[in-house]
């Protein structure tokens, strides 16, 4: 056992006496008092927290704990302030009374409204911003929601149970981040005795990151199209809900290391100004910068690695192709209609470089 070499004084009978510094006259002038805190936090994951909007359309259902998912991980996101008039039900002053819509009364069937910040199930103080997908600068004026929207009894900005092709609308923005989890529906206050463990979190804005690629027009169908319009998303809405991708129009874009991506309608990633590419600079709408692709696969042998179906590893039954990336490549070749590829097609796609991975430098700052 190690002793300290401190003790407590206990000489009791003793009175000491030390001066103390009385306060500059000047000190409610100095510079020191007045300019307070400057630095937050570093800027790879920004110390500001954020909620979802609550009117968002679900995506895709987690089966474990039977929550919708509203923004899937990988996607660009903006955000809505205080300073933005649309969408309804958006963030306000405090001094503007805003509410959200929760739950609707068992007794009287009404559908209830909650203050933002005067309720328990208002937002938390520190919030004071909310996520959306990014749209790339391009106003959404007539999202759809669907009929996941209806199953789960998703409400509207304007207080009523939705239906599907109702509509909603965004602002145009700027990207803020990258979601690097899924974030799931705002759902405080549906249900007395449940909630999400979570009240918000926070956005990755500087990260080397890597997400699947397709070429489109690339001359093997139309797999994947981009979206240039809240339609052709609903198009494509079965590999929509689940990936995260860079949709690369094949003999338009400038697809090569050092180009800049910037958000697509949905905060999928596309090339930043076609055709142009290595002309154009960074602006608010650059997402980062493609380092990397990559479609030589597979590596280290893992082909030859035996493994069974549903995995998740790659293996024997991916051709030794990344699973997410074999997931990716199998859903967008059965959109439309189309047949399942076998192992063999997936593999041929991948090595002849129509779907591959692109491996960016995010630059959100």
């Amino acid at each position: 056992m190690s002793m300290t070499n401190f003790t407590l004084p206990q000489n009791i009978h003793n009175t000491q006496k030390m001066p103390v510094r009385p306060s500059p006259d000047k000190y409610r002038q100095s510079l020191v008092a007045e300019r307070g805190r400057f630095t937050v936090s570093e800027g790879v994951i920004p110390a500001e927290y954020f909620q979802v909007y609550r009117y968002l359309p679900v995506l895709d259902l987690d089966i474990t704990i039977q929550d919708y998912l509203v923004i899937p991980k990988g996607r660009v996101v903006a955000a809505i302030s205080s300073e933005d008039a649309t969408p309804a039900g958006g963030m306000v002053t405090p001094s503007g009374a805003g509410s959200i819509y929760t739950f609707t009364n068992a007794i009287t069937n009404a559908i209830t409204s909650v203050g933002i910040d005067t309720s328990y199930f208002g937002y938390d103080e520190n919030i004071s911003c909310l996520l959306v997908p990014c749209n790339g600068g391009s106003a959404l004026t007539s999202g759809y929601y669907t009929t996941a929207d209806v199953t789960n009894g998703n409400i509207s900005s304007g207080g009523a149970l939705v239906a599907a092709g109702d509509t909603f609308a965004l602002p145009a923005n700027a990207p803020v981040g990258v979601a690097f989890h899924d974030w799931y529906q705002d759902i405080r206050g549906r249900n007395l005795n449940y909630r999400q463990w979570a009240d918000g979190g926070h956005v990755l804005c500087d990260f080397y990151i890597e997400v699947p690629y397709v070429k489109v027009n690339a001359g093997v169908g139309d797999p994947v199209v981009t979206n240039a319009s809240y339609a052709t998303y609903l198009d494509k809405w079965s590999v929509n809900k689940k990936f995260t991708y860079l949709a690369v129009n094949d003999g338009t874009d400038v697809f090569q290391p050092g180009v800049f991506v910037a958000s697509d309608l949905i905060g999928n990633y596309k090339i930043q100004g076609a055709g142009s590419s290595l002309t154009q600079n960074q602006t608010t709408q650059t997402v980062g910068r493609i380092v990397a692709i990559d479609n030589r696969f597979p590596k280290a042998g893992l082909e030859d690695v035996e493994t069974y179906p549903g995995s998740g590893m790659p293996g024997t039954q991916t051709a030794g192709i990344p699973k997410f990336l074999f997931d990716f490549v199998v859903a967008c070749r059965k959109l439309n209609g189309g047949s399942t590829p076998t192992i063999e097609d997936v593999y041929n796609l991948v090595r002849a470089g129509y779907y591959g991975v692109a491996r960016i430098q995010l630059m959100v700052a």
